[in-house]
C-alpha cells in the first residue's frame, strides 16, 4: 500500500500540520484529507501527494486562500 503525505495549509500557505498514512488508494487519501481539515481548525486547505505525484488539493469549505 502506498503512503500518502497530507499537507495541511493555513490560508496564507503557511505549515498548519503534517500526516502521513499507509492507505489502499486515491479515494481513501481524499476521505482521509477531509477528515484531518475536520480535525485541525486553522488549516484552511489540504494538498495530499503520493510520493512526488499530487494527489489533490482539497480546500475547507468557505476558506479564503492567498497563494
Amino acid at each position: 500500500m502506498p503512503i500518502y503525505t497530507f499537507h495541511l495549509r493555513k490560508p496564507d500557505g503557511a505549515p498548519a500540520s503534517f500526516a502521513a498514512h499507509e492507505l489502499n488508494g486515491d479515494r481513501a487519501a481524499a476521505d482521509r484529507a477531509a477528515a484531518l481539515l475536520k480535525e485541525h481548525l486553522s488549516a484552511s486547505h489540504v494538498e495530499v501527494y503520493d510520493q512526488d505525484r499530487r494527489v489533490l488539493t482539497r480546500a475547507r469549505r468557505g476558506a479564503a486562500r492567498r497563494a
